[in-house]
């Protein structure tokens, strides 16, 4: 009996893995349907997640309930590939119990049911709540920072402005800054780091910005660098104007932001409420229009 349950946990884990690594390839590295910023697409783990504990709860279903924690443990998986974070995690966990339900002998239909509604009205939240884009031949973006050969499926941020989320950023001397309380003015904020080259080329039109609006607007340049010693030797060589941040986790600066490009620039009004744009010039134009 134990050699059995061994081997069924064994065969579950492997067969997880193997589906989440398909999974992850699929649609991260091949894309062969070409969306758009797949890596921040949350409804693919939970996909990834529901199928990858299918089949292992399926291989399982036999084994006594207090082995299937074992089961889980191919979630490294998940953060590897930077999904498995605070609250994140909790919405694959139940994504992963739901599974894991349904493939339960022992339990009853209402049960099975209940289990597989949750886990579709999980993943419709998610597929609905980002947009759907779908990269096609010459995608990019115009000089105006608008996407161009691209088929937008649907696109829930396209329209109005969004909030600045909760988010705790650090300056040079460590101070703890939170990004909510960026009100009661416009703010301009540039994301940047010392190794992006476009960033860098755009500093001194940045800088002539700065001095343009310096008492009409609040300036604050967020560093999306790892090493924080080359962001504080760039600081200390070019002194630049403005509120000088760094994150002290780009991963969750990235997702909380849905950055996957540098540089990046928010308008951000007196509501703390943003849009973004990749373009400094569309941006200026924006700003110029705001101040007016």
């Amino acid at each position: 009996m134990a050699k059995k349950i061994i081997s069924n946990i064994t065969l579950g884990i492997l067969s997880s893995v193997g589906i989440m690594a398909a999974g992850f390839y699929f649609f991260l590295f091949a894309n062969p349907i070409h969306l758009h910023q797949s890596n921040l697409l949350k409804w693919i783990p939970i996909l990834i997640c529901f199928l990858a504990l299918l089949v292992s709860g399926k291989i399982n279903k036999e084994t006594p309930v207090r082995y299937l924690p074992f089961l889980f443990i191919p979630f490294v998986i998940f953060d590897l590939l930077n999904f498995l974070y605070f609250p994140f995690i909790i919405v694959l966990v139940i994504t992963g119990v739901a599974a894991l339900l349904i493939s339960r002998n022992e339990l009853s239909k209402n049960i099975k049911v209940f289990s597989a509604i949750s886990v579709i009205g999980i993943f419709i939240y998610y597929l609905l709540a980002q947009p759907l884009i779908l990269e096609q031949n010459g995608f990019g973006r115009n000089a105006g920072g608008e996407l161009v050969n691209a088929t937008v499926l649907w696109n829930p941020s396209e329209e109005g402005l969004r909030p600045l989320p909760d988010h705790t950023l650090f300056d040079k001397d460590n101070n703890r800054f939170q990004l909510q309380d960026f009100t009661g003015k416009t703010h301009f904020i540039a994301f940047w780091a010392t190794w992006c080259g476009p960033c860098l080329e755009e500093k001194p039109q940045l800088d002539s910005l700065k001095q343009a609006y310096r008492e009409d607007i609040e300036f604050v340049d967020i560093s999306i660098d790892e090493d924080k010693n080359k962001w504080q030797a760039f600081l200390d060589q070019h002194n630049p104007a403005g509120l000088q941040l760094i994150s002290n986790n780009v991963n969750k600066t990235r997702r909380k932001l849905s950055i996957s490009s540098l540089p990046l620039h928010f308008i951000v009004n007196a509501e703390g409420e943003y849009n973004s744009f990749t373009s400094l010039d569309k941006a200026i134009e924006v700003l110029s229009n705001t101040t007016e």
